[in-house]
């Protein structure tokens, strides 16, 4: 298949998220070079919606559309931001190597001083290590590699162009070594053929031994033009594969098939995940970036909102206590006070007038508030993330 690119100057190029990305990524902002890629993987949910606007999502991989006023853009938007994570770079071949945008928007990111996140499966990312280095020294970086798992047979049946497995774990094994916080991306995990415990504790016994932190792992979604090619790999791969997941899947009240796995299967996925990361030492969230400041312990106390609430979803916990949390997280995270400074100049009533703030949800945070200054006095300046801790322990017992 022929690859094409065509060059356009967008009016902007940094998203705005309305809310963190919290507990996944913790990405507040995020900018993109290109669209469309070259791997090309089946399951990638990147082919339909708002990524590729009008495009026929049958050019995704063959048509690299290419943002060649970004860094301009780039250095004009985010000076004018509040200083956030952004999601940045595009390391995909061959058009980073032909452009080199991805390494330009990190110059831009460490001259405004940025915390960066990469979600990244080339190890080209490795040519840039110095400037990661220089820009993690400066502010932060966090990267995660991403792969589905580490089968040859899979790869080959669902993404059979993108960078090799093995390559993607050396480049995990440089970017520890020079110091820069990073983990992996178990997604999405394929069912039935992917989400075994075999697969799964080989995907996180070999981010352990190349020095990932933590491991992330999602179920896979079906829409559109994506379910249709990866129920076709499927088929090829093993010819009742698509059977199995028309019943793990379902329909909607509708009739129309279901983009997801049943709660309860996922909630078993990330439990097993979770098990795995325990066994072999590793976190099964990314740590979030925390700048010093006033409002430290806001973005410290949402971090542990948005924590119960992903804690509570594999406990299958009912939707509204999970909804509870994650209500009250997002008016933490955007509070322009210190909640420390509200809970003590209204003890026992401050906090419970804070808007979708529940009773049971404010003693929570009564408590986690009596650890914040030892946790304070713990916690790594996030300019020096070599030695970044967990800001949060894996191992403590749940509220």
């Amino acid at each position: 298949m022929k690859l094409t690119f065509e060059e356009y100057q967008p009016r902007q190029v940094v998203h705005v998220h309305k809310r963190v990305d919290g507990p996944w990524f913790w990405t507040r902002y995020s900018a993109h070079p290109y669209v469309g890629c070259r791997s090309g993987c089946t399951f990638c949910y990147l082919r339909g919606g708002r990524y590729l606007g009008k495009r026929d999502p049958a050019t995704f991989d063959t048509l690299i559309q290419v943002k060649t006023n970004v860094v301009e853009r780039l250095r004009f938007e985010l000076s004018r931001l509040e200083r956030d994570v952004l999601a940045c770079g595009d390391w995909q071949q061959p058009a980073e190597d032909r452009y080199r945008l991805s390494r330009q928007m990190l110059e831009v990111a460490h001259e405004l001083s940025f915390p960066v996140f990469i979600v990244e499966r080339s190890p080209l990312l490795e040519r840039d290590l110095d400037l990661l280095k220089a820009l993690s020294r400066r502010s932060w970086v966090g990267v995660v590699l991403s792969f589905s798992n580490l089968s040859p047979r899979l790869k080959a049946a669902f993404e059979p162009r993108s960078p090799g497995l093995q390559r993607r774990l050396q480049c995990m094994e440089r970017l520890a070594s020079a110091g820069i916080l990073v983990g992996a991306s178990l997604m999405p995990i394929i069912p039935f053929v992917g989400d075994d415990a075999g697969h799964l504790d080989e995907a996180v016994r070999m981010t352990a031994a190349h020095g990932g932190r933590f491991v992330l792992g999602a179920g896979m979604s079906m829409e559109g033009p994506q379910a249709a090619l990866t129920w076709e790999a499927a088929g090829k791969l093993e010819p009742d594969l698509p059977e199995r997941w028309r019943k793990l899947y379902g329909t909607e009240p509708d009739g129309t098939p279901s983009s997801s796995a049943p709660r309860e299967y996922k909630a078993r996925l990330g439990q097993r995940v979770r098990e795995l990361c325990e066994r072999h030492g590793l976190l099964s969230r990314m740590p979030r970036y925390i700048p010093d400041g006033p409002l430290a312990v806001n973005k410290w106390v949402a971090e542990r909102l948005f924590l119960r609430c992903w804690e509570l979803d594999l406990e299958l916990a009912s939707p509204s206590r999970v909804w509870a949390y994650r209500k009250a997280a997002w008016t933490v995270d955007g509070l322009p006070r210190s909640i420390v400074d509200i809970h003590e100049q209204q003890p026992g009533t401050g906090l419970r007038r804070l808007p979708e703030m529940s009773e049971a949800v404010a003693r929570d945070i009564e408590r986690w508030l009596l650890e914040w200054p030892a946790r304070r006095k713990e916690r790594v300046r996030a300019a020096s993330p070599s030695t970044l801790g967990p800001l949060f322990d894996a191992t403590e017992e749940k509220p």
